[in-house]
Order: C-alpha cells, then structure tokens, then sequence
C-alpha cells in the first residue's frame, strides 16, 4: 500500500535547498547511531590507511567536502569506506547508550560534510576487496524510508585499462605520475604514486604500480584526492550485513539513479491531496554502465 508523502519539516528542506544538483537527488540521509558499532567484525589487520576528500571545494577545508572517505588496506582485504558517516554513527551510538530513555535521536553529532542531510550512494556504500577470492563487494546503505531495503552485491574486482604517461604532479607531498583509462562509460585521469609501491585507490579503482592518490572524470563532476596517509598496524571491521538484500550490480544502479532522480516516486510514495511530485532531478553517477 502506497504511503503519502507530507511535505514538512526535513523533506520541505530538502526540496528547496538543492538547485540542479547533479551529483546528489533530493534524498533524506539515513538516520544515525541504528548500528552497534561494538558487534563489527575484525577480519583483518591493515597496514596501511589513506583518507580522500570526496568532491571538495576546498581542499584544506573539510566542511566543503561532500565527504571524507578511508581506504583501509590489508593482506587479504580492503576496506572503502566514509569515515564521517561512520564517525556519527559511533558519536550518536555513545550517545544512545548515555540516553536510553529518549524520546528523541540527534541525526547530527560530528561532521557530515557539507551537505549532511542528504544522502548519496558514494557517501553511504562501504566496499569491501577480497584479494584471494578476486572480489569487490559493495553494502549500500540506502536513504531513510522504512520501504527501501540496504542492498548488496558482488563482483570480481573491476580492471582498469590504464595508459601510463609522463606528466608529474605532487599530491599530498607524494610525486604522482599520470594514468588515464575509460571505466565504464566515463574517462579518467588518475595520479599515481611509485613512493607507495600498492595497487590500489579510492573507490573501486587500481590496477597501477602504485597508491592512486588523486583521481576524476574528465568533466570533474567526481574528484577523489589524498589528504592523508597513515602507517599503522589496526584491524579492518565489518558490520553484520547479513539483512542486506542481494541484488545485482546493474539493478542497483538503476535503482540508485532513479533514487536520485525522484525519491518520491521510486520509493513508492505518492503525493497527499492530489499534490504533484517534485521535478526530477538532473543527475550523472559514476557508472554509466
């Protein structure tokens, strides 16, 4: 049975705020501190740990980054994730266990970026590498709608058909040398660095003799760049995704499209009073194929 959308409070915000956004549709973030952060998983031990500003304005200023992701890399996994999302969740965790007779839940305690009301799948996915069974498996975490199901899949670990060339750039006080490749409908240039002799990046790139520390399409509607490396010995977590639907890579991405591009009709909802929807949204993903 179809649900009607009333139009208040968040959802009133979220229809005016966002004008011809094509990176993120008028989509309500999930809400905050519903996982035990205390029940994750060790499945491995990192060595290594690299942050990318996701879509920054401002590369020196965190709050106008869409987000802060973590590349965790391991001997047998690594781990792709937002450490603002995850760092809410913790904060908010902590603070339900303090509150546990609270009528109320704050959906905000640390930094979220800056747009932290809205949800986007690059922000709110967690991917997962296993190296010795050569897959890459994504858990989505989808907008805050109790008729959305989180969903899951797996594929082997995408390739990269890179050609090395000789331009040089610094990135994060790292000497980069340039790659370019076609990925799925788009063209990329990334920035690779020999210093960090690891085949791995941001996102579901790699494939280069070194750490991808800087990467974008060549429109630069996606920009992933280093603002960190850590070296240091801790375990890689996972969460208990096992109420996450199984879907197909392709599916998802429909489905994610047409999230972004009308929440309301692709969720199921249907507007009270004979009311219309509103616009769809103008919005370009990642993946094109």
């Amino acid at each position: 049975m179809k649900i009607g959308i009333y139009f208040i409070g968040i959802l009133l915000s979220v229809s005016s705020n966002i004008v011809a956004q094509r990176l993120q549709g008028k989509v309500v973030a999930p809400l905050s501190g519903r996982r035990n952060v205390e029940r994750m998983l060790a499945i491995d031990t990192a060595y290594i740990r690299i942050l990318y500003a996701f879509n920054a304005e401002d590369i020196n200023n965190p709050e106008t980054y869409i987000d802060l992701q973590r590349l965790e890399i391991g001997k047998y996994y690594s781990k792709y994730y937002s450490q603002f999302v995850f760092n809410n969740d913790s904060l908010v965790w902590t603070w339900l266990k303090k509150h546990p007779n609270s009528r109320t839940v704050p959906m905000k305690i640390g930094p979220l970026g800056s747009k932290p009301a809205f949800w986007s799948e690059y922000k709110y996915s967690e991917y997962f590498k296993d190296y010795k069974a050569n897959l890459l498996t994504e858990y989505a975490r989808m907008p805050r709608q109790h008729r959305i199901p989180n969903c899951k899949y797996s594929e082997y670990i995408p390739v990269q058909n890179w050609v090395i060339q000789n331009d040089t750039l610094t990135v994060n006080g790292y000497l980069c040398q340039k790659a370019t490749c076609e990925f799925r409908g788009r063209n990329y240039i990334a920035w690779f660095s020999m210093d960090i002799p690891i085949s791995n990046g941001p996102w579901k790139f790699g494939g280069l003799p070194g750490l991808i520390l800087k990467v974008y399409d060549h429109e630069q509607l996606y920009t992933f760049e280093c603002v960190e490396v850590e070296h240091f010995k801790f375990p890689i977590k996972r969460y208990d995704f096992q109420e996450y639907k199984q879907i197909g890579r392709l599916k998802l991405l429909k489905y994610q499209r047409m999230l972004n591009e009308n929440f309301y009709k692709a969720a199921g909802l249907m507007p009270i009073n004979g009311g219309r929807f509103p616009s769809s949204v103008l919005y370009e993903p990642l993946e094109l194929q």
